[in-house]
């Protein structure tokens, strides 16, 4: 294939640093941006690449704590520019659950400050004897010492880094305790109140010594034709300032959530370890009544880069044991960390998120592990004696922060708890695995049973789990915006949630926000708009169904991944077993469940949408080969390489015509 030059947008180059041999060396991303464009996908495939490399020399399969293993940061294509809402990082290594794909995103300042830097991607491998920090000044790289770092929160971190650099616009990724004592789900954190969290990204960071990396750049980011750009840029505000849900973004996303009025929203809440999938209405008030609950703390409300929708709240408790707390970006994630504990007290509950954001650990994989721990209690299964004292009843507000602390340091119970449901159901046993709620191994903490879209979506994700990669919720919300259904229904469900996980990798790929894109409910922008954007930024010539092909490719990626790396199979895309065998109890959909019947009959629809093997779901080679990826095939064992074309899957990808060799979307053009 003919590989154009790529001008305008991307930054140009990708920084490799060795932390145990202290090697730092560059290469162009324009060795990969004709193929996957940029974010993500080119960090899937230099992962792909690397873990093939390792697996040919050793013979064995990589595990996501060995020092080769690369934790990769990769901006968005776009972000740098005046593209609104871009500022999107994605991090991809080893999943630290499972040994497959794992992947986080991050939005902020950090990923813009990159791209002024000079690079587009950071690549990094081996493991430094000693804490370490690394920092990015344009073309001046240094790994410092962090000695005086470990231990620190991340907060202190980002304060004690920006001190001694003596810049106070330096932008900074950091690890907080659960990251150095490798808590399977701890969180890469960048200020104010920004969470990478999933795969257990800060888990690979600490294992390698790594407590921080500062980044600030001086440099700009052009465009191949700044007139068209600016002119689609206007354009896309404008769709922004029309959108009927702007103004209750920048007024906070949980306002007007979880209440009466808001019947299916209120169902996107797991109520004491998803015994049941509905919250009682005077338990919810407490929690998020408009004036008593969680948005009554709130002082002001902030935004990522460039981003004119500004989402983040900043709450801040004035008295009681948690005067002084200031808890920047607490989400509606965060509302369902409480509900997942029966915990209704909104202190509480902003201060388990701060502390989550300090001591560098996900949310999502804290709260889920600590509400599997408080039913072994609820069942005898765990004892005041194995937990030290103290007292697992759902709701105790002193128990809860007591067991976050014990699991980011990894002391008492908490050592246990730091494994992640999965691991920690193994070595308690007892029937212990029949309430541990994960995807393929990773902690979820989504309902799955009322909204069939969002369970479904979360469940076929190649990183599994988070809902965020395909899920959907309502149609006014989330998936195509000219496709309507019913999100109480199995109907349609596979086509919506193939739509959205594509069209994820997309806004990945750009380092878009999905909340102001496809996700929100603001639908400002669409595929279409992206493709113009891209073509603007880059030099290209895209349109919808190209610029989708990229974000097929970068699908098929992950799910390549997994294939090179562990055994799943079909088995590892049904929900959680609780889901599938007990119904809700409660609220106006009580009796609904996943139905294993109707989860076989999308399965089967999903993986022919994707052309993939409907018996196995893995990939088909025809499928690879189509989307210009035989070099990926090739990395699979040679038992998973599946050779077998029926005539739909050809049929289905013929259709499409992406053939990316035949009718590349490329052209040349732009000059950064």
């Amino acid at each position: 294939m003919n590989l154009a030059k790529i001008g305008g947008s991307l930054a140009g180059k990708i920084l490799y640093v060795d932390l145990a041999l202290k090697i730092i060396r560059i290469e162009k991303t324009e060795k990969y941006a004709q193929r996957f464009l940029g974010g993500r996908a080119i960090n899937s495939f230099i992962l792909c690449s690397e873990i093939d490399k390792i697996q040919k020399e050793t013979g064995n399969k990589v595990k996501w704590d060995n020092p080769k293993n690369p934790l990769i940061f990769g901006v968005g294509c776009l972000v740098g520019t005046l593209m609104p809402a871009t500022n999107r990082v994605s991090i991809d290594s080893i999943n630290a659950f499972n040994n497959g794909k794992g992947s986080a995103n991050i939005g902020g300042f950090w990923g813009p400050e990159l791209k002024y830097a000079g690079y587009d991607h950071v690549v990094i491998v081996g493991k430094s004897p000693t804490p370490v920090y690394i920092s990015i000044n344009d073309d001046k790289i240094e790994i410092n010492d962090a000695s005086h770092l470990w231990g620190k929160w991340t907060s202190e971190t980002e304060k004690l880094i920006k001190q001694a650099l003596g810049d106070n616009m330096i932008q900074i990724m950091s690890i907080g305790p659960a990251g150095e004592n490798l808590v399977r789900g701890a969180a890469i954190i960048s200020g104010p109140g920004k969470s990478a969290s999933g795969s257990g990204v800060g888990c690979i960071m600490g294992s390698k010594n790594l407590k921080a990396i500062a980044v600030r750049g001086h440099g700009a980011i052009s465009v191949a034709d700044p007139a068209r750009f600016m002119e689609i840029v206007d354009n896309i505000l404008t769709n922004i300032k029309k959108s009927p849900y702007l103004q209750s973004w920048k007024k906070g996303i949980i306002k007007g959530k979880y209440m009466p009025e808001s019947p299916v929203w209120n169902c996107l809440a797991s109520y004491k370890n998803g015994q049941d999938d509905f919250v009682p209405l005077e338990k919810r008030k407490l929690l998020v009544g408009e004036k008593t609950g969680i948005t009554s703390y709130n002082k002001k409300m902030m935004a990522c880069h460039l981003c004119p929708a500004g989402c983040m709240p900043i709450l801040e408790i004035d008295q009681g044991p948690f005067k002084g707390t200031k808890c920047p970006n607490y989400w509606i994630n965060s509302t369902t960390y409480s509900t997942k504990l029966g915990l209704f007290d909104p202190e509480t509950s902003i201060r388990f998120h701060y502390m989550c954001n300090q001591l560098g650990i996900d949310g999502d994989m804290c709260s889920n592990t600590l509400a599997w721990a408080f039913e072994c209690f609820e069942k005898g299964l765990i004892t005041r004696e194995d937990s030290g004292g103290i007292d697992l009843h759902w709701g105790n507000k002193e128990s809860i922060l007591i067991l976050q602390k014990q699991m980011a340091h990894r002391e008492g119970l908490g050592a246990l708890l730091a494994e992640g449901v999965s691991e920690a159901s193994k070595r308690l046993g007892k029937g212990s695995d029949g309430f541990a709620i994960h995807m393929k191994g990773q902690d979820t903490v989504d309902p799955y049973r009322i909204i069939k879209g969002w369970g479904f979506g979360l469940s076929v994700s190649p990183i599994g789990g988070k809902h965020l990669r395909g899920a959907v919720s309502t149609p006014d919300v989330t998936g195509p915006p000219d496709v309507e259904w019913n999100p109480t229904d199995y109907k349609n469900v596979p086509e919506i949630v193939y739509w959205q996980a594509i069209v994820k990798e997309i806004e990945d790929i750009i380092g878009n926000c999905i909340y102001v894109g496809t996700w929100s409910g603001i639908h400002a922008l669409t595929v279409e708009i992206y493709a113009e954007i891209l073509s603007a930024s880059l030099g290209l010539n895209l349109n919808e169904s190209s610029l989708m092909i990229f974000g097929r490719r970068s699908l098929n990626l992950e799910k390549a991944f997994n294939t090179m790396n562990t055994d799943f199979s079909r088995e590892d895309d049904y929900p959680p077993l609780r889901y599938m065998l007990e119904p809700v109890k409660s609220g106006p959909f009580a009796g609904h469940k996943c139905d294993k019947g109707e989860w076989d009959t999308m399965l089967d629809r999903y993986y022919e949408l994707q052309g993939w093997n409907k018996a196995t779901g893995l990939q088909t080679r025809v499928c690879l080969t189509q989307l210009g990826l035989e070099d990926i095939a090739e990395m699979m064992p040679e038992e998973k390489r599946i050779n077998h074309n029926n005539k739909m899957e050809i049929d289905f990808i013929d259709s499409n015509r992406i053939d990316p060799f035949r009718e590349s979307p490329m052209r040349s053009g732009g000059t950064k």
